[in-house]
């Protein structure tokens, strides 16, 4: 019997027998039929006798599954997959160790584990489940993997590799097939350094020489780690159960795979996360290519790694890489001759070619410990800093986040999903949060610094910005988004959120109809500009509406529709142009509707003049708590508007001019409810009467802070309800009582459905509506 076969390779490393972490070494190639099975094999030998170490070749190769099998003595090993079927799919140590005392062994401490003997098999494999498998049976050997050139299995592969052997054949095919297929592996963000080009079956006739192998590789900043020369006895050897590193070690392929034995001497076993980010469904699917006579690569795309928001291990050296590499990176667009673009389509295309330059500098990082999933948060962190907005980039391009708040440079906030939550991402320091901010406002012609510490804008996107530097932010550069969602709410979802009901919304769009003049209250982010742009959507076609606001939020689907938007003054105090004047200007404009995006000072007495002249179905928004405090602030920006007008004539202006006010309230579990429908009925000496038409009664908040409630009438019809029939418009009048009346009548009511849940609520809950 031969005795297990010793090498001596070019490295200084020592064999040792203590146990280290398993090493896993991965076998692949281009194309089919290049060799790696049998440098595979030939390497696990010598690497088991020099280091006294057992080694388990995985092969994933269904057309070599039953080679290496005859080659080592027939050792008939358990499929992975049949494994799995016997103990269940738990990925648990327990599974490990059984696989342990089941797989059977060379005499040369080399055993088999084969992962799936048939397509059935292969399909039922959880590509998540064999991760944790061979974790466990890492530690107690090494892993040497044989992956058959088919590119979601590779991926599958390389995500637990500590070394990568790339075995081709000296043809011009095989080095097109391998710079394809490394464009791919760099956009998946692995790093090239541990990916060794062995070239087999170099001295072949007609093979290219390795002067022109090495010229195409250096371009792909590539070495060449060995030529393999073709052995006679290869094919031989393998017909009769020999292996060339036990029957021929003086043969020069075995004297040239000592420099594959060195170089695996030099690669430490990495930490690994015993993860993978192939799909099940993906890696199930692999068993239709593998299961097939090879036609080449059989190449298709795998899924890709998570994006930064799933990683938190971030190494120390993290920022400082990034301001290393940030100077080069400049250096390389410019060499590039790339520019940042307002264009979507040309900033996508830059975005890649930044991300290749910042991928090839990593490439060129010796001993960089970073794993995959962390290369593609760093090239995408890097990419949003030098051609986006930093951090703040993956934020803007996720549709569920409302509000952006950073408070400081290390506490960044958002409002999702209705509410707050904090951040783990930063800004490097207070500096990169200015530069951001100078970014974002510079392309819509505004400025900000010391001089003009503050600014108010609109992105073109729509959303609201507001920032405020030193001197005025004590604490550092504060910066808030408001975003807005490309397309407006309709009622419909919004009745779906619970914001109201398809009652309320009927009677609402009945008054908008009837040209009654609305105003919307509510506190900051309560959704008024969104119920504004719901209730605009019943304006009939072919009226004129002008739009007037502080910043152009509002995204209205109609026609005929002109936006007025107001301007601050320039830096020399100069050219401003206020709410105020665009309302007086829009009066000469011959709107058949007035919108006020909100109300903030003297403007208030522009729009109640406005309403009051002829232009009736306006509507507008201001700030404010109930419909009671509405009135009161209403009257305080009229006397912002710094006219002696006495006290009572500007509440008959109030009076004659609001036909409606919609209160709408955000709860502290984030939702918004439309809280009061209330018409202002007219005035008693110095009060403003008004009475509710609709309102919500929480009834109920549980342990989670989820509040419950109806939406009721209140047993009043409003005063201009006969303007209705006037207009075609039928709303019955039984849409006005309350729920608290059908429940005494005995008819179907809110109250009862709450009830039915099991939802607490207490019979007084209701208070009638009064005068204010």
């Amino acid at each position: 019997m031969p005795e297990p076969p010793t090498m001596s390779g070019p490295s200084t490393a020592t064999p040792t027998s203590t146990r280290d972490p398993g090493r896993v070494i991965v076998f692949t190639g281009p194309k089919e039929g290049v060799g790696k099975t049998t440098t595979c094999l030939n390497l696990a030998l010598a690497w088991a006798g020099s280091q006294n170490r057992k080694v388990v070749i995985v092969h994933m190769d269904p057309l070599c599954r039953n080679d290496l099998n005859f080659v080592l003595g027939n050792l008939n090993p358990p499929s992975l997959a049949s494994m799995i079927q016997l103990v269940g799919d738990s990925p648990t140590g327990g599974l490990g160790r059984l696989l342990k005392g089941r797989i059977p062994f060379s005499q040369w401490g080399v055993g088999l584990l084969p992962l799936a003997s048939s397509r059935t098999e292969f399909q039922k494999l959880s590509p998540n489940v064999v991760v944790k498998i061979l974790g466990s049976l890492a530690e107690s050997y090494d892993l040497f993997i044989d992956v058959d050139p088919f590119f979601p299995m590779q991926v599958f592969s390389y995500d637990l590799a500590d070394l990568v052997y790339w075995v081709c054949m000296p043809q011009r095919s095989h080095f097109e097939a391998t710079y394809s297929l490394f464009n791919e592996i760099k956009a998946l963000h692995f790093p090239l350094d541990k990916f060794e080009i062995v070239v087999n079956q170099a001295n072949l006739p007609g093979a290219l020489a390795p002067k022109e192998v090495a010229r195409f590789f250096d371009a792909m900043q590539k070495k060449v780690l060995a030529y393999m020369p073709w052995e006679d006895l290869i094919p031989e050897f393998a017909n009769t159960q020999k292996i060339l590193v036990v029957e021929h070690m003086q043969s020069d392929w075995v004297k040239s795979l000592r420099v594959l034995l060195g170089r695996t001497m030099e690669q430490p076993a990495t930490v690994k996360h015993w993860d993978t980010f192939v799909g099940a469904e993906e890696f199930g699917a692999s068993a239709d290519m593998l299961w097939r006579p090879a036609s080449g690569a059989g190449m298709s795309e795998p899924k890709p790694a998570p994006t930064a928001a799933a990683i938190s291990d971030i190494p120390d050296f993290w920022d400082e890489l990034k301001g290393k590499m940030h100077k080069f990176v400049v250096a390389g667009m410019e060499t590039e001759h790339i520019r940042i673009s307002d264009d979507p389509k040309m900033n996508d295309e830059n975005r890649a070619k930044v991300g290749l330059i910042i991928e090839n500098l990593l490439q060129r990082e010796q001993g960089l410990s970073l794993t995959r999933a962390q290369r593609e948060m760093f090239v995408t962190e890097l990419v949003d800093e030098i051609l986006g907005r930093g951090p703040l980039e993956a934020l803007l391009r996720d549709p569920a986040i409302n509000e952006i708040m950073v408070n400081a440079f290390d506490k960044i906030y958002v409002e999702k999903h209705g509410q707050l939550v904090l951040l783990p991402m930063r800004f490097r320091n207070d500096e990169q949060v200015v530069q951001v901010i100078k970014r974002i406002v510079a392309p819509i012609g505004r400025r900000i610094d010391e001089s003009v510490p503050l600014v108010d804008a609109r992105l073109k996107d729509g959303s609201r910005v507001n920032a405020i530097i030193a001197p005025l932010a004590v604490s550092g550069p504060t910066l808030t988004i408001r975003r807005f969602s490309a397309k407006p709410f309709t009622s419909d979802q919004l009745i779906k959120f619970g914001s109201t009901t398809p009652q309320l919304i009927e009677f609402l769009r009945a008054t908008v109809i009837a040209k009654k003049n609305i105003l919307i209250s509510g506190g900051t982010g309560t959704g008024k500009t969104t119920f504004l742009n719901m209730l605009s959507n019943y304006i009939p076609e072919g009226e004129r509406i002008i739009t007037v606001e502080d910043t152009a939020e509002l995204r209205l689907l109609a026609e005929h529709w002109i936006r007025l938007e107001s301007r601050p003054p320039n830096i020399e105090g100069k050219g401003e142009i206020t709410i105020r004047d665009l309302i007086k200007n829009c009066l000469r404009m011959r709107p058949d509707r007035i919108i006020v995006g909100e109300c903030r000072g003297g403007e208030a007495l522009d729009m109640l003049q406005a309403m009051n002249t002829g232009h009736e179905g306006s509507l507008a928004t201001l700030h404010a708590n109930t419909p009671t405090d509405a009135i009161s602030r209403l009257s305080a920006m009229c006397l912002m508007a710094g006219t002696d007008l006495p006290m009572n004539v500007l509440i008959e202006m109030i009076s004659s001019a609001v036909n409606v006010f919609v209160q709408i309230t955000r709860y502290p579990d984030g939702k918004r409810r439309t809280t009061y429908i209330t018409e202002c009925v007219g005035r008693d000496g110095a009060k403003i009467l008004t009475r509710e038409i609709f309102r919500f009664y929480q009834t109920h908040v549980d342990d989670q802070s989820k509040s419950y409630g109806y939406f009721t009438a209140c047993d009043y019809v409003p005063r201009f309800y006969d303007e209705f029939k006037l207009k075609g418009l039928e709303i019955p009048k039984e849409s006005f009582m309350s729920e608290r009346t059908k429940k005494k009548n005995g008819l179907p009511n809110a109250i009862d459905d709450l009830l039915k849940q099991g939802i607490p609520c207490p019979d007084n809950v209701e208070v009638q509506g009064a005068a204010v």
